[in-house]
């Protein structure tokens, strides 16, 4: 249950005021309170960004579930720098004495990821970001198709003729991105009608799907010539056969970040899936995926795309585990919701009392700059660093250390084969 901070900016403002000798008005022009708000805006940042607070400790569900071998998340959008705590179990009972969850850089995740687990990174992308874990969680996962090739397991045809030529569908040995291939095809460049451009496979191999329809994902890799407004999502369909079916689609990556050209990671959780006929759980045999494209706009259609391509088809479960960390939203309305700056009088800190003395001591130094009273500023500037210290002495931050391997051996022979070259 949140709990509303008790220090609003209306209150706030009185106690700076009293700290400036009742001058804060003057920071104003004509009556404009935008210039005290961002000061006290700046104040509250330059805190945070000095003190990983208690109060800005926010935990929430990992998005989706932790799971072998798949290792991109949805970061939240609040997380403050790299300042994560911890990557723990809903249920801490099945904690290992051992599970611990390491920060290295992405550089670095990349080269041990597929042999080490308990590591993580925070990939940066301009403003997209995206939290990437290594971890064993032993959760369930079935390969539906590996795609390596276009006659795994019966042959991949088009899911419709008229965007699809069959011939246009082959094997890329050379651009894919889990074991050997991905299978690749072209557009129909006199298609310009249909709505959906894809692949289907109405003889796999069956399988059990049971397990996954109340809270199991699919995972595909899927890559477009180029991304643009004109596609709109990526749908799958498993059935037992193209009449009986369960489809699910969606509009994002993995990440939740928004489709790009290129290879996409996608995850399509089947609590949203729709029902076609009366599919055979425990006998599934029959798998489409396709991409839902503009047909209202000639500049949209994607008419002459040549590098569209799939790559392994995954079920998993995955298992719920929480992601604890410092965010970087500072402030509280009302309805509990959470901004990074304070845009209305009833805005409160959320922040502990010995902690909200910080801000206003900050604020106060900044204040005292702008009405250029050099005492005031120099005595509330070492008032924050004394106040800053004990606190960082009393309540050292929780954020794990960023760290580094120069030399990584997959193996202990490895280790002893270099050593005795």
């Amino acid at each position: 249950m949140p709990t509303l901070g008790n220090y609003n900016y209306a209150l706030l403002r009185r106690i700076i005021n009293g700290k400036v000798h009742g001058r804060i008005d003057n920071i104003n022009n004509a009556g404009d309170t935008n210039l005290e708000r961002d000061l006290i805006n700046s104040a509250a940042r330059i805190a945070m960004s000095d003190i990983d607070f208690r109060g800005n400790i926010r935990e929430v569900s990992l998005t989706p579930g932790l799971m072998d071998n798949q290792y991109d998340y949805a970061l939240p959008t609040d997380v403050k720098a790299d300042n994560i705590i911890d990557i723990r179990p809903q249920n801490t009972d099945s904690r290992g004495f051992f599970e611990e969850y390491d920060l290295v850089s992405p550089e670095e995740f990349d080269r041990r990821k597929k042999h080490e687990d308990g590591i993580y990174t925070i990939l940066n992308d301009e403003l997209t970001r995206t939290l990437r874990v290594s971890a064993i969680v032993d959760d369930i996962t079935v390969q539906v198709a590996t795609l390596d090739n276009k006659n795994d397991q019966d042959t991949w045809i088009s899911f419709d003729t008229t965007s699809v030529n069959d011939s246009d569908i082959k094997t890329d040995a050379d651009d894919y991105i889990e074991g050997n291939g991905s299978i690749r095809f072209q557009t129909d460049t006199t298609d310009s009608t249909d709505s959906v451009i894809g692949i289907q496979n109405r003889g796999l191999d069956q399988f059990d799907i049971s397990p996954y329809l109340a809270r199991g994902s699919a995972f595909v890799d899927a890559k477009l010539t180029t991304y643009d407004t004109g596609i709109h999502s990526l749908s799958v369909r498993f059935g037992s056969d193209s009449n009986n079916y369960y489809q699910v689609t969606d509009s994002t990556q993995n990440d939740c970040s928004t489709f790009q050209t290129g290879w996409n990671k996608v995850r399509f959780d089947f609590n949203t899936k729709s029902t076609v006929g009366t599919p055979g759980d425990t006998a599934i045999d029959y798998v489409a995926l396709f991409w839902n494209r503009d047909t209202t706009t000639v500049a949209l259609l994607h008419l002459n795309d040549t590098d569209w391509a799939f790559d392994n088809l995954l079920l998993k479960r995955g298992k719920y585990y929480n992601l604890s960390y410092y965010s970087r939203n500072i402030w509280q309305d009302t309805a509990f919701a959470l901004s990074e700056n304070s845009t209305h009088d009833s805005h409160a800190l959320l922040l502990q009392n010995d902690e909200v003395e910080l801000v206003i001591a900050k604020a106060s130094e900044l204040a005292s700059q702008f009405l250029r009273d050099e005492n005031d500023a120099k005595y509330y500037s070492n008032e924050y660093q004394r106040m800053k210290q004990n606190y960082l002495m009393q309540n050292p931050s929780q954020t794990r250390v960023r760290t580094s391997t120069y030399y990584n051996f997959s193996s202990l022979s490895d280790c002893m084969s270099n050593r005795d070259s």
